[in-house]
């Protein structure tokens, strides 16, 4: 991780394409998750929705995601990979500036549905597919992290503006702030080089570049900390306690850059899943601001160990080839983690659960087990298989 901050070791990964495709990555998750807590509130005042109906109409968004998985390897050998990746984030930015003009349900269910798919061929297009176009062989881990964190910092940044903005501008007026994103991230998309690749003349449908089942273990794993930050969306509206979690993730990788030595799997585990539950219980007890804004500082921190391990993990499975699929099926579980999380908060909040924390905790004390009882093994014996 420490090679990923020094400009001098990496200036072949810091070229003018990848540094497009990490500002528009940015730019488009921050747009995306603007929509969260604005799109919860409009439907709960606008359209008398109760909290669970509401969580299960963001939960379609997550859902949505891996609907067209079977057809991204055909899209991407088909068409311009610049090209679908422009087109789903420019499709995404439009029809979130339709909602103020759905008269019914189903139009709701229908444009969370198209948004979410939208959303799982653009972050193919471009995680998957055109980071690994535009990065040297011997650079491509480091690449498939900096874009990760990328992400993981836009949807950050999203929650933030939606939860601040929300409460100075009008619902539509947000709308064109997250539109307008989507459209600067396809402008500067559209200025990435990319050379020109003969189409294979692929199936229609195949697993490839939608989900690797060698990394299914260590992803599935990897859902208790996305849903742990899901759940915190929903019960939090303290736009400090995200930016103390941010503040959480930045000392993290400022312990990556100092201390550059590879962790052992467990040891980074242990401690991710330890901070985190630290910081949940800390949330729990709030006597004050100051408690509390530490328990969001140590939830931050220990994502970052968590996230850092499970990374690493489904970066490294992946055989020759295999590369884009395994970094697409992080992707997938990741948005699955945070809807699932966001749903289950809002369930939570509905049946007047004061407990939740419990909840989030019980899940940090799950993931922790099962990596500590059987992952870590099972990633070490495919790495060796692999070898």
């Amino acid at each position: 991780m420490g090679e990923l901050l020094n400009p001098f070791a990496n200036a072949i990964l810091w070229n003018r394409n990848f540094c497009l495709l990490i500002v528009a990555n940015f730019l488009f998750y921050t747009a995306v998750y603007i929509l969260f807590p604005l799109l919860h509130q409009w439907m709960v005042s606008d359209w008398g929705y109760s909290e669970i109906q509401s969580g299960c109409m963001l939960a379609v968004f997550g859902l949505a995601l891996f609907l067209p998985g079977a057809f991204n390897n055909y899209l991407v050998d088909a068409f311009s990979r610049k090209g679908v990746a422009i087109r789903s984030i420019l499709l995404l930015g439009i029809l979130t500036l339709a909602y103020p003009y759905a008269t019914a349900e189903w139009m709701v269910v229908g444009f969370r549905l198209l948004q979410g798919m939208l959303m799982g061929i653009a972050v193919m297009a471009t995680g998957a597919t055109l980071v690994i176009d535009v990065t040297p062989s011997n650079k491509r881990n480091a690449a498939n992290r900096v874009f990760a964190w990328c992400s993981i910092l836009g949807m950050l940044i999203g929650v933030l503006l939606g939860l601040e903005i929300g409460h100075w501008l009008m619902f539509q007026y947000v709308l064109y702030v997250s539109a307008s994103l989507c459209g600067i991230a396809a402008l500067l998309v559209s200025w990435v080089v990319v050379c020109f690749r003969a189409p294979l003349n692929l199936p229609l449908l195949s697993f490839d570049r939608f989900l690797l089942f060698r990394t299914l273990v260590p992803g599935i794993n990897m859902l208790s900390v996305p849903v742990i930050l899901g759940i915190l969306f929903v019960t939090v509206s303290d736009t400090f306690f995200y930016l103390c979690i941010g503040g959480g993730f930045l000392i993290y990788l400022l312990i990556r850059q100092i201390y550059t030595a590879p962790l052992n799997g467990r040891i980074q585990i242990l401690i991710g899943q330890l901070c985190t539950a630290a910081g949940l219980l800390v949330w729990w007890m709030k006597s004050g601001d100051s408690p509390y804004y530490a328990g969001a500082l140590l939830i931050g921190v220990g994502t970052g160990f968590s996230i850092g391990q499970f990374l690493r993990m489904m970066i490294l499975l992946p055989r020759h080839c295999e590369r884009g699929t395994g970094y697409h099926t992080y992707q997938l579980l990741w948005e699955a983690g945070i809807a699932g999380g966001v749903l289950l908060g809002m369930c939570a909040d509905a049946c007047r659960v004061e407990q939740v924390h419990l909840w989030a905790l019980g899940i940090c004390v799950a993931g922790a087990l099962l990596y500590e009882g059987y992952v870590h093994r099972y990633f070490v014996k495919r790495i060796d298989e692999k070898e």
